[in-house]
């Protein structure tokens, strides 16, 4: 670090120290040595502090606030992977999440893992996706305290980036206080964070149709569901559910009887693949009178097989 004038700042102080101790028939004068000293320490923290309010951002880091309702969250957390986009027909895009509290790269690829992890400790920021070229954007709400959620979708006028490759995105996202539902949302952030590779692929078993089917241990479970539902047994889809806590208290029983009203009657699994801890099953049905099939993922978690969603519309 340079001072004024030629030399160091170190080198200024002991220079001008050495002077005032070392004039001929003076004594050593202890007072301004002191003083040179303490203007050292000053100038050596304030150049250290102009050089360390210039750097970039670390990586996977976020500043700045979330304003919900007029509150500011500032938040400190930053992670983003790289995925594909159903609305771009597979296209690969970024999806970031900033926030007040740590998730996990399982969380953030799934919006359901997400609003589990909503539900068990408080947590506030922003999800956000884009694709490569810019041209779609979508903005998400986490908020643990709100009963509504908040999102929007558009152009990425308001992002100023720094850095925009699959291998890093960096700059800043502003967004003047606004409503967005029943919420006035505000942002202010400067980030810098690279994306996660997208996990691997959980390895398939092979496909079963009929009754081989129906003997997986994934089949046995989403049936059991499905009966659950359809004869509004509570203590069994207790045991059923992913989220067991959606069927407990006064409400349990009246969203238990929505679900029913949602499914389809003469459900039959049709065909599964079943691996050492992820199914794939295609189901058929009869729904307003008029045939419906669809595909559903499972999960063994706990020992136990589920569905990402336990709502059949939902999945």
């Amino acid at each position: 670090m340079r001072g004024r004038g030629n030399g160091t700042i170190l080198g200024w102080a002991a220079r001008e120290a050495g002077a005032a101790i070392s004039r001929p028939a003076q004594k050593p004068d202890l007072e301004n040595f002191s003083f040179l000293l303490r203007m050292c320490q000053q100038k050596t923290v304030y150049r250290a502090f102009l050089a360390l309010s210039t750097l970039p951002l670390l990586a996977n880091s976020v500043s700045g606030t979330l304003q919900i309702d007029g509150k500011p969250y500032p938040l400190n957390q930053a992670i983003a992977i790289r995925t594909s986009s159903t609305f771009l027909s597979g296209a690969p895009i970024t999806r970031v999440a900033f926030t007040d509290a740590a998730i996990t790269q399982a969380e953030l690829l799934s919006p359901t893992s997400l609003l589990a992890r909503m539900k068990q400790s408080p947590i506030h920021g922003l999800t956000m996706e884009f694709s490569d070229d810019r041209g779609y954007f979508s903005l998400s709400l986490i908020d643990s305290s709100q009963n509504t959620t908040a999102s929007l979708s558009g152009t990425m006028e308001n992002f100023k980036f720094t850095k925009h490759t699959p291998q890093q995105v960096a700059g800043r996202y502003t967004m003047a206080e606004r409503s967005l539902g029943k919420l006035r949302l505000a942002i202010d952030l400067q980030f810098d964070v690279t994306p996660l590779a997208p996990p691997a692929a959980a390895p398939k078993g092979a496909l079963k149709k009929g009754s081989e089917a129906q003997s997986l241990a994934s089949v046995k479970a989403y049936l059991a569901m499905r009966k659950a539902v359809q004869t509004l047994d509570l203590a069994a889809i207790q045991k059923l559910a992913r989220y067991p806590q959606d069927f407990q208290g006064p409400d349990g029983l009246k969203f238990l009887k929505l679900m029913k009203e949602d499914e389809p009657t003469g459900i039959i699994v049709v065909e599964a693949s079943e691996g050492p801890d992820t199914a794939t099953l295609t189901v058929t049905g009869t729904k307003a009178g008029k045939p419906i099939r669809k595909t559903f993922d499972m999960q063994l978690k706990d020992g136990r097989w589920t569905t990402n969603n336990d709502n059949w519309e939902a999945n």
